[in-house]
């Protein structure tokens, strides 16, 4: 299977006003119209949406969408997985149309995370971001990636890797069972992480990728401002070059703001690394605060 990357993904909690208020002033995401489901719905680009919250009782992963090429390429994918004994279903039209997208799979991953296959993603207006400056890179690169918290390392690694096409970036060796795997289906460094740190399963964070150390610099002083917990300092990561922080959203699970990251090529050749050049204070406390499984 053959992805283009993370397009879109949905969370919930009970602070979902809070979380709106995040999400436009400090990320710098656009507020849009809410969607068919009820979700308030935020853009980063020309899409329609990138992210959707719910009310729920408590802090969670709704659902990842990873885009396909076509109407093609998902009926390609969807027989691949069910020959691979992999249960997913046609999403329903209530599905598609909250959506907004054309053609929709769903199924689900060893952990539980809700996934979604989609293509034909509707547009929306013209991206202005409510904090003014804030700019996000995204087109082929897809919105940007997630860290997902698992259980049991070896069943999700086997599911992103021979089900979903995902190629390895590096990893980190935490121990018997434990570590982290960094997977890339387009030129970013990664679209998806998965981490297992023990019994565990959710959102650790999203990265939103901006242009340049200033755009960075502006989320800092945005985040200070409204005070906002900051889950992990400047700095730089090793492995995809991230010059970035995490900021704790409202609805438990991080953000990372950052610029600079590493294109991967044909040539890439995967290998572990340990730790990151610089900064990041705060980062490995901060994997216990998640967004936990599936609503």
């Amino acid at each position: 299977m053959q992805l283009l990357g993370l397009g879109y993904l949905g969370v919930a909690g009970p602070e979902v006003a809070g979380f709106a208020s995040f999400a436009a002033d400090v990320a710098g995401l656009m507020p849009v119209a809410a969607l068919a489901d009820g979700a308030l719905a935020f853009a980063a680009d020309a899409r329609r949406f990138r992210l959707a919250a719910y009310r729920g009782d408590k802090n969670a992963l709704a659902y990842l969408g990873f885009e396909v090429a076509g109407a093609e390429a998902l009926a390609k994918g969807v027989a691949e997985l069910r020959a691979a004994g992999v249960a997913v279903r046609e999403g329903s039209a209530e599905e598609r149309a909250a959506r907004e997208v054309a053609g929709l799979a769903v199924l689900s991953d060893p952990a539980g995370h809700r996934l979604e296959l989609f293509h034909g993603a509707a547009s929306g207006a013209a991206f202005r971001s409510p904090a003014g400056v804030a700019r996000f890179l995204t087109g082929e690169l897809g919105l940007g990636h997630v860290n997902l918290i698992v259980p049991e390392l070896e069943p999700a690694l086997r599911f992103y890797r021979e089900r979903l096409g995902f190629a390895d970036s590096d990893w980190m060796d935490f121990g018997p069972g434990m570590g982290g795997y960094f997977l890339h289906c387009n030129p970013r460094h990664h679209s998806v992480a998965i981490t297992c740190i023990g019994p565990l399963a959710g959102l650790h964070h999203l990265m939103l990728e901006v242009p340049g150390v200033d755009d960075v610099g502006q989320a800092w002083d945005r985040a200070n401002a409204a005070k906002v917990p900051i889950s992990a300092a400047l700095g730089r990561h090793r492995n995809d070059g991230m010059f970035s922080f995490y900021m704790q959203s409202p609805l438990g699970f991080h953000v990372e703001i950052g610029c600079q990251g590493r294109r991967l090529d044909a040539s890439w050749k995967a290998e572990p690394f340990l730790g990151d050049i610089w900064g990041h204070e705060g980062l490995a406390a901060s994997l216990g605060s998640i967004a936990g499984g599936p609503v």
